[in-house]
Parts: structure tokens; C-alpha cells; sequence
């Protein structure tokens, strides 16, 4: 396997997002910052039918695996959750995220969490590839969402491994 560097740090990577809410530009999600609350993620706006998160990495890597910092604000009852995390993809591709369809790229991973549950906010995804683009995607609308009528992504910190 061989030494592997977070991909995602060098400097020659541009981070990308469908759509931004507020002041969650997509750098936020490439600051070294592992905290999972609002302010410091990356943030899709409301109201939209997809929702994608990019990573580009300039030319094809050697990919290993991606490791999603999601927003969490905390563990209590009223504190926000990771509702809007549910059956997001992981995808990687050699074309852009608004430039590809699905059948254009490898799927890593889908989440099949079912409401109440709750995926990991944290979650490090095996994804052996050789691959430009890594895309984090959604079309899920969370029913604790009632602020937005469609899919949001709120990624804190992304985390792309390989050589």
C-alpha cells in the first residue's frame, strides 16, 4: 500500500460545492478544522434538488480512502444532528461533478440509513481508485429538516487518502 498523504492538503486540489448557504464556503471543509459545528462547515443552500460536494484534485491519483467530518453540533435532544447526512453517495470520477452523470463514475459508497437513525458523522470510506474527482452527492430531503424543501450538505472537514 505504500505511503498515503491526505490528498486533499495539496495545493494543487480545489474543493467545489453545488451551491453555497451563508458564509459555508466549500473551503471550510479543507481548513484542518475536525470541528462539526455549523460555522465551521461547508454548507449547500436550501431548496435545491441535488446537492454535491467536490473534491478535484488536479490529474488522477492513487486513491485509498475518504474520511467525512458531518456536522454534529452535539449529543442532546435538541441539539442538531446529522439528519441531512442520510443516503448521501460517495462517488469518484475523472469528470466534474456537474459535468457527469452517475453511470460516468465509480460509486464507493451509498448510505442506507432510514429515519429516526442517524449514519455516523464520522465516517472513513475505503474507496480504492484511480480517479481526479472525489464527489460527495445527495438527493435526500430529512424530514427534521423544515427549512429546506430539498438536500443539503453540510461537510466539516473532508479528508482524501492516497498516493
Amino acid at each position: 500500500m505504500g505511503h498515503t498523504e491526505n490528498l486533499s492538503k495539496k495545493p494543487t486540489t480545489v474543493l467545489s460545492q453545488s451551491s453555497t448557504y451563508g458564509m459555508g464556503n466549500a473551503s471550510y471543509a479543507n481548513d484542518g478544522n475536525l470541528n462539526t459545528t455549523e460555522s465551521d462547515c461547508a454548507h449547500t443552500a436550501h431548496n435545491q434538488s441535488k446537492a454535491w460536494f467536490q473534491v478535484d484534485l488536479g490529474k488522477p491519483h492513487g486513491i485509498q480512502h475518504v474520511k467525512i467530518y458531518y456536522r454534529r453540533e452535539g449529543d442532546g435532544a435538541i441539539d442538531w444532528k446529522q439528519y441531512r447526512f442520510r443516503k448521501f453517495y460517495l462517488d469518484v470520477s475523472n469528470s466534474s461533478a456537474s459535468g457527469s452523470m452517475t453511470s460516468q463514475r465509480a460509486r464507493c459508497f451509498t448510505d442506507n440509513t432510514k429515519e429516526p437513525t442517524l449514519p455516523p458523522n464520522i465516517i472513513d470510506i475505503p474507496c480504492e481508485q484511480w480517479a481526479r474527482y472525489v464527489i460527495v452527492e445527495s438527493t435526500y430531503k430529512a424530514p427534521e429538516d423544515n427549512r429546506s424543501t430539498g438536500p443539503i450538505l453540510e461537510i466539516c472537514e473532508i479528508e482524501v487518502y492516497g498516493n
